[in-house]
């Protein structure tokens, strides 16, 4: 069953079952209200007879004398003290044939007579302390029916015209209410089709929940469509990069095949250019192992780590490496700190790699402490990042330029897989660029201080 089903049918029914209960309880309510007045009426009249019964001679006197005291189409019969029939009025000849109640207590009866109700009133009287008989008086109820039916009809009619304009305002309403829900729906359907990334309209006048949905819709679609651009970006630069490595290695290969084995110098150089791509292979697949395997739980152990001499080691690595100059910068010398150490040195080489990609000059390591904080620090003096690229340089895939990525084999992995080692140890990774002057970017430990 369609959900605009749903609603049309459970509205409807539900406002029909509120219907009809109240129209029960209203007719209940009448009927109640109108027997009480009933009663009300005939125990006046009965209490008007006892009254007049002896001053105006109503037992011995002519029957006709009872007639002022008669309700309309009514009857008025008084009994002695042994139930006997005394004296009766009445206009109606049905009544006559009532059966009489040997009953000596005041009471309302409700009795039927040729299909047609009676609601009877029995009043005793007495004088002078002494019970003499009994007061009965008899009114039909033709009227109450007759009004109850008409209210019956009433509320019934007006119950399904309600019910009937219920059903068209809940299929307007459903209409309204899954609109959004349709357009979604249909966004889908031509999003899987098409296979391109579509967003749903929305109205800026509506504030409630499927607007929410709507917007989180679109947000999630601009979300896939930014991977999958980064994805087919990375692929389509990832190919181009490999494609050269794989040929220089393919090219080399067949120079040795022919000549290399007979020629000293043709086989150094191979084997040099050979060995050369066959790193740069191995850095770019090792990056992309590193970025598919964050999402997967590890579970290391701290260890004390003296941080200058830590990072002295790793700066003389890549000082010979890259014959570059890398200096220490502390006003301390020693500072001892718990940390995971694999974790750090890689941290560490991805920001040192990145500062010798980028720049051509000297290499700063800036370490510091302040309060309960380590700053660890990798400055160069590069060509630096503008501000419009800072906010994403930490997203995976994202490269400021992509021309200077092929050349440099940059694969806007690094960062990424930098900060989630970083945070992996309780730490933070914030990165200061400024255009034409370089980039600093700092490993920030805090409470893990020793010493």
């Amino acid at each position: 069953m369609k959900i605009r089903t749903k609603i049309q049918s459970y509205s409807s029914l539900f406002l029909s079952v509120m219907l009809i209960l109240l129209s029960i309880i209203v007719l209940i309510a009448f009927f109640w209200i109108s027997v009480e007045r009933e009663q009300d009426l005939l125990e006046d009249q009965a209490s008007l007879i006892e009254e007049n019964i002896v001053t105006k001679d109503l037992i011995s006197g002519d029957p006709d004398l009872l007639e002022p005291y008669t309700p309309d189409d009514g009857m008025v019969r008084i009994f002695d003290t042994d139930g006997k029939l005394v004296k009766s009025f009445t206009d109606e000849e049905d009544l006559e044939g009532l059966k009489v109640q040997s009953v000596n207590e005041k009471g309302f009866d409700l009795t039927e007579v040729d299909g047609d109700y009676m609601l009877t009133y029995r009043h005793p009287y007495p004088e002078e302390g002494k019970k003499l008989g009994m007061i009965e008086v008899t009114q039909p109820q033709d009227t109450l029916l007759d009004h109850l039916s008409t209210l019956s009809l009433v509320l019934g009619g007006a119950s399904l015209f309600v019910i009937l304009l219920s059903i068209l305002a809940g299929k307007w309403l459903a209409n309204q209410i899954l609109k959004p829900i349709s357009i979604m729906s249909g966004t889908m359907m031509d999003i899987e089709k098409s296979g391109e990334f579509k967003r749903i309209p929305l109205s800026d006048q509506s504030k409630d929940e499927l607007q929410v949905m709507g917007a989180s819709f679109n947000m999630m679609i601009e979300r896939l469509e930014r991977n999958y651009n980064q994805q087919q970006q990375f692929l389509s630069d990832a190919s181009h990069e490999l494609k050269t490595p794989i040929t220089v290695i393919e090219s080399y290969s067949s120079l040795l095949k022919r000549w290399g084995m007979k020629d000293a110098a043709i086989q150094e150089e191979a084997v040099e250019a050979i060995h050369h791509e066959a790193i740069r292979m191995k850095q770019l697949t090792e990056h992309l192992l590193r970025a598919a395997s964050q999402a997967e739980p590890t579970v290391d152990l701290e260890e004390k780590i003296e941080l200058i001499s830590f990072c002295e080691q790793i700066a003389q690595t890549f000082r010979r490496t890259g014959k570059r100059e890398i200096k220490i910068q502390s006003e301390f010398k020693e500072i001892f700190a718990m940390s995971i150490s694999s974790k750090l040195e890689q941290v560490l080489v991805i920001l040192l790699d990145n500062a010798m990609k980028y720049s051509e000059s000297g290499i700063r390591i800036m370490i510091k402490r302040q309060g309960n904080d380590i700053f660890i620090g990798v400055k160069d003096q590069g060509t630096g990042i503008s501000p419009e690229h800072l906010p994403h340089v930490f997203e995976r895939f994202y490269r400021v330029d992509s021309s200077r990525a092929r050349k440099t084999g940059g694969n806007g992995l690094g960062l990424s897989i930098a900060r989630s080692l970083v945070e992996s140890f309780d730490g933070k990774l914030e990165i200061q660029s400024e255009v034409g002057v370089g980039t600093v970017v700092t490993i920030i430990l805090s409470h893990q201080i020793l010493i």
